[in-house]
């Protein structure tokens, strides 16, 4: 439980303090797939990557997300400190 309060409030922290979410976007690469002609030797293939994308959080939200990803770590500190 002491884990995931602190993974959890962690996540919630550094979104606030930095207002960037990861998001999984494609990325175009120019290679050639296996067993094609010549004619499909030109096709792209998307991969997905994790890039950083703007979170678009108000004062408010920031606010929110930093108090209960801080009162999530404050909890774990706790459990941590009772032995559970």
């Amino acid at each position: 439980m002491t884990l995931a309060l602190i993974a959890v409030g962690a996540v919630l922290v550094s979104i606030a303090m930095f207002n960037k979410v990861p998001r999984l976007a494609p990325e175009r690469l120019d290679r050639p797939r296996p067993g094609g002609g010549v004619a499909t030797a030109q096709r792209t293939v998307a991969a997905l990557r994790p890039r950083l994308a703007d979170a678009r959080l108000t004062e408010q939200g920031r606010a929110v997300f930093t108090a209960v990803g801080g009162s999530a770590l404050i909890v774990a500190f706790f459990l941590g400190l009772s032995g559970l």
